[in-house]
């Protein structure tokens, strides 16, 4: 298995864990309710009363409380409503059962797919509820993501013009003591011109890249010696400051930190399962992708 591969399988397995089991289900917010009630009171702790017989098949309290608790959260509180509802929803389960929907196979692996997840989704959560992370995995997770993020901001203008020689010509006129603001309102092509030019603050990679190297270049008050080429144009660029970037904080980062070092740990942990699990792939390799031409040859041909 591949590093993708891996990646893909420790991810899908914390997504499982942080997933809402809700979505799984087919059942409606009644069942859940009653269902969440029975489990949790256990019933030589807690008496239970019939409060309703459909055709001979009883509605329990604790069935009703739970779905008037459930209801509470939207702000209705009616005890025979709540019945109503739990009477009609047990008179149409019952002519479900009747149609033998069952019975039907696409039924039936609806109900084996449900249960697989419910079993993978359930052992996930307390696997991954196992999992300590020291201090110093923390504050390590959290160096290296830091150290992705850009340690600089700056703040600049520019004037964006067609062709080359404009920009040029307009370089000078800066040099020779022209406003670089008010050249930017008066002959900029570019949106921010209105703002003389102005782009305000903003980090290197957010920029395209001949844009941003030629600023990281740059000292406060430089004004680019040369058109800055780009898709957009010619650029004529001012540094007007920079300053290092404000970092997150390692606290506010903590949940995203634990939960990478989760998918490592759930990664490792399967892949010593894997290791002495009796697997047989019996799916035939593929071929190998055939490389496309490059650019050049294609477009020759």
């Amino acid at each position: 298995m591949n590093l993708n591969k891996k990646t893909l399988l420790a991810t899908s397995l914390i997504g499982l864990a942080l997933a809402s089991t809700a979505s799984l289900t087919t059942a409606t917010a009644k069942e859940e309710a009653a269902a969440a009630t029975t489990t949790a009171k256990p019933a030589a702790a807690v008496a239970d009363t019939v409060v309703a017989t459909v055709n001979g098949d009883k509605i329990m309290k604790s069935t009703l409380d739970g779905y008037l608790a459930l209801l509470k959260k939207s702000g209705k509180d009616d005890p025979q409503a709540a019945l109503d509802d739990l009477v009609a929803t047990e008179v149409a389960l019952q002519e479900a059962k009747k149609s033998g929907i069952m019975d039907r196979p696409d039924i039936q692996k609806k109900i084996a797919d449900f249960k697989r997840n419910m079993l993978l989704t359930t052992w996930t959560q307390e696997k991954v509820k196992s999992f300590k992370f020291s201090d110093d995995e923390i504050k390590s997770t959290y160096d290296e993501r830091v150290a992705k993020l850009a340690s600089k901001e700056y703040n600049a203008r520019h004037i964006l013009l067609k062709k080359e020689d404009e920009a040029k010509a307009v370089i000078k006129e800066i040099a020779g003591g022209a406003d670089f603001e008010k050249v930017a309102k008066e002959k900029s092509t570019g949106p921010s011109a209105t703002n003389g030019g102005s782009l305000g603050w903003f980090k290197a990679q957010t920029m395209v890249p001949a844009f941003a190297n030629a600023v990281k270049e740059m000292k406060k008050g430089d004004v680019s010696k040369e058109p800055v080429k780009t898709q957009f144009g010619f650029h004529v660029i001012k540094l007007e400051d920079s300053r290092d970037a404000k970092l997150p904080t390692l606290e506010s980062l903590k949940p995203q930190l634990e939960r990478v070092l989760a998918q490592k740990k759930m990664l490792a942990y399967m892949d010593e399962q894997k290791k002495s699990a009796d697997i047989k792939m019996m799916l035939p390799e593929m071929p190998a992708a055939k490389k496309e031409a490059p650019a050049e040859t294609t477009e020759k041909k």
